[in-house]
């Protein structure tokens, strides 16, 4: 297994950079299920933020991202079932945030019985305890 950064995969999706989406494409596509790459939630969370704030894609193009990698089977996806729940909650919660999601599914996967925020969106949106 070999781990992926943020730049990597955000390369190989956004095919934006004449150097380096060749190479990580060319990277991407030798993994296989005996030599899979390794995607991290820290990774994940990356990818939406940059898709999101880099390069202005839309949700629904971040989700068909993200949910692109979770079903590879060229991918190990860290803790994919939280990530699947973020997902989920991502595409129908308007205005939350793919990280947020992830977070607090994380949290609840842990056995979490709450999450806690100062985030005003993430606590309405995701069921979030907001402190005070």
């Amino acid at each position: 297994m070999i781990g992926l950064d943020t730049n990597v995969v955000v390369r190989f999706l956004a095919q934006d950079d004449d150097v380096q989406s060749p190479i990580a494409t060319r990277f991407m596509n030798r993994l296989s299920r005996e030599r899979p790459g390794f995607v991290g939630c820290v990774v994940l969370a990356e990818i939406t933020w940059v898709l999101s704030r880099a390069y202005k894609a839309s949700r629904d193009d971040i989700a068909a991202a993200v949910e692109g990698l979770l079903r590879s089977s060229e991918l190990v996806v860290e803790n994919a079932p939280a990530a699947y729940r973020a997902l989920a909650i991502y595409r129908s919660a308007p205005s939350a945030e793919y990280a947020d999601a992830l977070i607090s599914e994380i949290a609840a996967l842990a056995g979490a019985s709450e999450t806690v925020t100062f985030d005003t969106g993430a606590a309405a949106e995701l069921g979030m305890r907001l402190l005070r």
